[in-house]
């Protein structure tokens, strides 16, 4: 397989990097041109007829599910242009698809209540079960992944980790909430799995376990305070312990960029 990776500064691509580089020659798109659909797409189409590649693997997305969000046109290119101008793209090459959604896009019930976020990703979703195509295409739909790298402190898992580290009182995090987590980790072979999908359309389902967001909280500080022997006792909470490691010994970097675009330590 020759696989070029698109967006492989999002934490999902940085784990998936970190774990098959060593035995994969990855290949890797520069995103320079990215604000230019036109000039993107004409690079990429050069860049993988020189290089030869058969299977791409797009990480890009924007997980902005705010109901206003302030560039819900950056959320639309993100989420469901860029997929279906890759896939029109090279239609008549074969060159196979991995891309990513979220369980929860089924369908659209009610547009009102829906995000920019679920409508792009809604859309997309509907796009590729009519899109006319000789391309293999997974589609991973996958419940909110936590793990390390993940420095979008908008999401749950980084917040909480972040409070727990420098315990800043305007970190605001809701932990009254039950949330579906699953670690990166056992992502991590399903997508590599999906370079060898011989489906036309191969929809995969990740579910995670169920969290209650306030008992992790506890959990997590009790085993701090305990140096980890709660982890012992209670294994699924082993994998938080390990990502709040990485964020732990990673502070100084997540400090200088909280400082850098939120001033907030």
């Amino acid at each position: 397989m020759r696989i070029l990776i698109i967006g492989s500064n999002s934490f999902l691509a940085k784990n998936f990097i970190d774990k098959y580089s060593k035995n994969i020659k990855f290949f890797y798109f520069n995103l320079y041109f990215f604000n230019n659909s036109r000039e993107f797409l004409k690079k990429i189409y050069q860049y993988v007829n020189k290089k030869k590649i058969n299977h791409i693997i797009n990480f890009i997305g924007n997980n902005d599910n705010s109901l206003f969000p302030l560039k819900a046109d950056h959320i639309l290119r993100d989420n469901f242009i860029l997929p279906l101008n890759l896939i029109n793209l090279f239609k008549k090459k074969k060159i196979n698809f991995t891309f990513f959604s979220s369980v929860e896009i089924n369908k659209i019930e009610n547009p009102n209540d829906n995000s920019i976020y679920s409508l792009s990703k809604f859309f997309l979703l509907e796009a590729l079960r009519f899109f006319p195509t000789k391309n293999k295409i997974s589609l991973i739909k996958m419940d909110t992944v936590f793990g390390p790298h993940d420095l979008n402190f908008n999401r749950l898992i980084p917040a909480l980790m972040l409070k727990i580290l420098i315990r800043k009182q305007n970190i605001k995090l809701k932990l009254s909430q039950k949330k579906r987590l699953v670690y990166v980790n056992e992502i991590l072979p399903i997508v590599l799995k999906t370079t060898k999908n011989k489906k036309s359309i191969d929809i995969i389902i990740v579910k995670g376990k169920n969290y209650d967001i306030s008992n992790l909280w506890k959990n997590i500080n009790n085993s701090l305070l305990n140096k980890y022997t709660v982890v012992a006792k209670n294994k699924n909470f082993y994998n938080f312990i390990k990502t709040f490691e990485w964020y732990k010994n990673n502070l100084w970097m997540i400090k200088k960029r909280i400082k850098k675009y939120h001033n907030r330590i």
